[in-house]
């Protein structure tokens, strides 16, 4: 039985094992964030078992012989390769010395693999993952908190050339907080700010950001998720160059990358990719909830956006148990954050997965590939 303080609408979909993995509790409790977990602590109840781990390089799984749904998993082990660089990974994937994963290769190869036999290109936007990319601004930079500064940088970015050219159209745009991938919440009122430089460069001088030497009216530095392509911060510092900002863009690896922004917050922009998941209380408030705003902790409130409509929209959504208010509760949220122009969303870009055809049943469920595996099984015959 679990027992509530407050109601919970969004509970019943959290029960997966992918948002909600059963683990012992004397385990877990012994573990200390701070520390690497020993191979011995990672226990669970899953279909598989970690036998290695070596950090950067692999783990090994190996099937749990008491997993709770027998005969399952159907195949002995599996190997999880870390390999950062997606054009490896795409040459892994055609030399067979990797059999399946998600967006492994860079999106100009995905055709070349759409039209070789050997694979299966699974584009399915998965229920659970409710993607998201969208741009944050920190609020602590001054030039920022101006709203006409904001709205002209939506201004300046035409959402469907870059769709096309940093995601080669896999993605959809997605203009509102609540992602296009989630339509029980997402709002089709809230369209993208028009693809608009003339306008970007008015509001820019209402501001009083004169254009100086070079055109340049003030520099920014933009930094973004490294899973993300590069090419996304690319296409941001070209469009913003046509109003005359001048961007900086600050590459890192994921390690760095979490401490720059959600630690020392040494940024003025971010690409970030924060999923709503299958809910917008769990996936969508963390960034806009001012009560959030933490410093250090990774996909929090990094911005330092607050508003106090925002928040009592947002306490009120996560325990709202009828679904039509909790939707009118959420179509308010979207709106006033798209006037303040408090992010600029942009693309929900799912994850494409690509397998070889031997493997079977990959993603059975509403979870995609982060799913268990157990139903996974590989047919010889191919």
């Amino acid at each position: 039985m679990i027992v509530l303080s407050k109601p919970a609408p969004f509970l019943i979909s959290a029960l997966a094992g992918a948002e909600s993995p059963i683990v012992p509790k004397h385990i877990y409790e012994a573990l200390k964030p701070e520390e690497q977990p020993r191979l011995e602590q990672t226990i669970g109840t899953g279909p598989f078992l970690l036998r290695e781990w070596v950090p950067g390089s692999h783990l090994l799984f190996v099937r749990n012989p008491n997993y709770w749904d027998a005969p399952k998993p159907y195949v002995d082990r599996l190997v999880l390769k870390v390999v950062l660089d997606p054009a490896a990974r795409a040459a892994a994937l055609e030399a067979g010395e990797v059999d399946i994963g998600a967006t492994p290769v860079p999106y100009g190869d995905i055709e070349r693999f759409k039209v070789d036999k050997r694979f299966v290109v699974d584009t399915t936007t998965y229920a659970y993952s409710g993607p998201q990319q969208q741009l944050f601004f920190n609020f602590d930079t001054q030039i920022l908190q101006d709203r006409r500064v904001r709205k002209a940088i939506a201004h300046a970015i035409d959402h469907r050339a870059l769709v096309n050219v940093v995601f080669f159209g896999y993605g959809l745009i997605s203009p509102s907080p609540v992602s296009t991938a989630l339509p029980k919440f997402y709002d089709p009122k809230i369209q993208a700010w028009p693809f608009d430089p003339k306008a970007g460069d008015q509001l820019l001088d209402e501001a009083g950001l004169k254009r100086g030497a070079g055109g340049i009216r003030a520099k920014l530095r933009l930094t973004q998720n490294p899973f993300l392509p590069a090419s996304f911060a690319d296409f941001l510092r070209n469009s913003l160059r046509r109003i005359g900002l001048d961007i900086e863009i600050l590459r890192y690896d994921l390690a760095t990358y979490l401490n720059v922004v959600y630690r020392d917050r040494a940024f003025d922009l971010t690409i970030e990719s924060l999923s709503n998941t299958f809910d917008p209380t769990l996936g969508v408030q963390r960034a806009y909830w001012s009560k959030n705003f933490r410093i250090g902790l990774p996909f929090s409130n990094a911005a330092h956006y607050s508003n106090p409509e925002v928040d009592q929209l947002l306490e009120a959504a996560a325990i709202e148990p009828d679904a039509e208010k909790r939707r009118a509760i959420w179509s308010k949220f979207q709106s006033i954050v798209h006037e303040e122009v408090a992010s600029v969303d942009i693309v929900a870009a799912g994850g494409v997965i690509i397998a070889n055809k031997k493997v079977r049943n990959f993603a059975p469920g509403a979870e995609g590939l982060n799913g268990s595996f157990a139903d996974l099984w590989i047919d010889p015959s191919v």
